[in-house]
C-alpha cells in the first residue's frame, strides 16, 4: 500500500461527506455525522476507505466476505477475494479514540487505524492520525464474556500493540500526537 493510495482514500471520504452533508443541508436535516452515530458512522468510514484503497491499488483488493479478515487482500491471492480468514493483507479500523481500539478476535497481521475528529461549527470531520503496524497475537488482550452474559467477547489492542501503532505513523496532526511508548 502506498501513501498515495491512503491519501486518495482519505480524499474520497472527504468528498463523500461533503456531498452528503450538502444534500442534507439543502433539506435542513443537519450533518450526516449527527444522523449516523457511533459505530454506524465509523463502519461506513471504514468501508469507504477499504473500497477506495482497493480501487486505486495495484497490490490490494477488497475482501468481499462480509466480516472477513482482513479487509484488504493481496491482488491475485490463490484463494480469491472472498475469504473468512486470510493470513495476508491489511485490516482497516476507524475510530475517534486515541487508544483502546477493539475487535472481536485477536487478529494477526497488518492493521491501519484511521483516527478522526467529528465535524463541529469550525471544521468538518477530518482524520487526525493514521497509524499502521504488523500486530501479533500477543499485542491483544481478550475479554471473554461470562456464562450468563449476552455481550460479545472483545479483544483490545494492549499497550505493546498501541506502542507499535504509534511508533509507525503514516500521518498525524501535531496537536493529536500521543506520545509513543517503546514496544517491548
Amino acid at each position: 500500500m502506498t501513501v498515495g493510495e491512503v491519501r486518495g482514500a482519505v480524499e474520497a471520504v472527504y468528498e463523500f461527506l461533503y456531498a452528503v452533508n450538502s444534500a442534507l443541508g439543502k433539506q435542513e436535516l443537519g450533518l450526516f455525522e449527527e444522523l449516523a452515530l457511533g459505530n454506524t458512522f465509523s463502519g461506513l468510514l471504514s468501508e469507504i476507505l477499504v473500497k477506495n484503497i482497493a480501487k486505486c491499488s495495484r497490490s490490494l483488493m477488497r475482501n468481499k466476505h462480509v466480516g472477513g479478515h482482513p479487509d484488504l487482500l493481496p491482488v491475485g491471492h490463490p484463494r480469491g477475494d472472498n475469504q473468512l480468514r486470510c493470513g495476508q493483507g491489511v485490516e482497516i479500523k476507524t475510530s475517534r479514540q486515541s487508544s483502546g481500539w477493539q475487535g472481536h478476535n485477536p487478529e494477526v497481521g497488518w492493521l491501519i487505524v484511521f483516527r478522526y475528529e467529528l465535524a463541529d461549527a469550525e471544521s468538518p470531520t477530518h482524520f487526525v492520525q493514521i497509524l499502521a503496524a504488523d500486530l501479533k497475537t500477543e499485542d491483544w488482550s481478550l475479554a471473554e464474556r461470562g456464562q450468563t452474559s449476552r455481550r460479545t467477547r472483545t479483544c483490545s489492542i494492549n499497550e505493546d500493540g498501541v506502542a507499535k501503532l504509534r511508533a509507525n505513523p503514516v500521518y498525524q496532526e501535531p496537536e493529536y500526537l500521543v506520545r509513543a511508548r517503546k514496544a517491548g
